[in-house]
């Protein structure tokens, strides 16, 4: 049963906890700084500047963690490390220490996760347990961003970082089981065609997923805000919609890697990406009714569960196992190399578009390389195990 998989898995609980604490403290930065006064601009810069450092910290920790003697050091490092930092921006600060003291925080806390997914991806169940850890994500993560925006109004910045430090903390805890797991590898887990591990189709593969999380910036950052004032839902409606479809995806996640044992995870990364594009698509559509603006937001649950699941897969179906560090690392790296990279593609496009008809225009890549991968599907051959 479900239930019973999820109480057991220690991917479930360790994402849950990393994810609580992400949806604590990354949604109430911008609103803490231009609460302090700080302008849009300057707002900006830090917020790429800590996806500079997110990516650094993935590709960084994930490389380190090729090596499974040095994991339980990083795990050690990162958890504790990051705990420690986010105790320290609870102080009240100056703005240049908070936000020194924000970049080292992201160093650390973040590469935890590329540590994690490279040691459980040569789990016997690994596929099993990777659909546990998305769904922790889901979780964790409509969990306390249904209550950042009070805790920030009614008591402070302050007890955010002191929750998400404990959080993290409680990472390290159950990332121990993680690292101690005495799960045996696979006699042959993956199949590989370049000499140092990592397949050439893998690269391509991190060029969709950077492609596709275009998307899920959009609906994170773009989507919310065209819900706010062009269909005048106003802020908790508009941001109550994200909440929403984070459960939803709780239930796609599950059904999806299910079904991994008997579709190729081409085919459904292939779908993420038309669904992608059809959610853009929907949204261009929308009447100004907060009704199907909850129906359109909760169809992403769909967009986001198929992604999660066959992205994860295919990073393990093309590297070796003596490359899952760097492998995951890199695929980690690609959500803060979406967030440096999107909002000045999408804001480009929407600026000179408008939102309705930019959004068309947003759609057409995603839609164009999901017909392509999904051609190439008949190609393509399951992980050999």
């Amino acid at each position: 049963m479900i239930s019973e998989g999820l109480r057991k898995s220690k991917l479930f609980q360790v994402n849950t906890l990393y994810s609580a604490a992400g949806g604590l403290y990354y949604p109430a930065i911008p609103l803490y700084l231009r609460g302090l006064g700080v302008n849009v601009d300057l707002i900006s810069l830090i917020l790429s500047g800590l996806s500079l450092s997110g990516f650094i910290s993935a590709v960084l920790w994930g490389k380190l963690a090729d090596s499974p003697s040095r994991r339980r050091r990083i795990i050690a490092v990162t958890t504790i490390g990051g705990a420690v930092f986010y105790m320290i921006l609870a102080l009240p600060l100056p703005l240049t220490i908070f936000t020194i003291i924000l970049f080292l925080a992201n160093l650390m806390a973040p590469g935890a996760v590329p540590v994690i997914m490279a040691e459980a991806s040569g789990w016997v169940n690994a596929t099993e347990e990777m659909g546990y850890f998305w769904i922790g994500g889901s979780l964790g993560y409509s969990l306390t961003t249904a209550f950042t925006g009070l805790i920030l109004e009614k008591v402070g910045v302050g007890l955010i970082f002191l929750l998400s430090s404990v959080l993290i903390l409680g990472v390290y805890v159950v990332s121990r089981g993680i690292i101690f797991s005495d799960r045996k590898e696979p006699a042959e887990a993956t199949r590989v065609t370049q000499g140092n591990g990592i397949s050439i189709i893998f690269w391509l593969l991190m060029l969709s997923v950077t492609i596709f999380l275009f998307t899920d910036v959009a609906k994170n950052l773009y989507i919310p805000v065209f819900y706010a004032f062009n269909l005048r839902m106003g802020y908790a409606l508009a941001t109550l919609t994200l909440s929403i479809e984070a459960l939803l995806e709780i239930p796609v996640i599950y059904v999806f890697t299910k079904m991994l044992s008997r579709i190729n995870a081409w085919l459904i990364f292939s779908l993420s990406l038309i669904l992608a594009g059809l959610f853009f698509l929907l949204n261009a559509i929308i009447p100004p009714d907060p009704v199907y603006a909850f129906l359109v937001m909760s169809s992403y649950a769909l967009v986001w569960g198929t992604y999660s699941v066959s992205s994860t897969e295919l990073v393990a179906m093309l590297t070796d196992l003596r490359r899952r560090g760097t492998a995951y690392g890199v695929y980690n790296s690609a959500f803060p190399v979406a967030n440096i990279i999107g909002p000045l593609y999408i804001g480009y496009v929407i600026s000179i578009s408008g939102y309705r008809r930019g959004l068309i225009y947003l759609s057409i890549p995603v839609l164009a390389l999901g017909v392509m991968i999904l051609k190439y599907n008949g190609k393509a051959k399951p992980r050999l195990k």
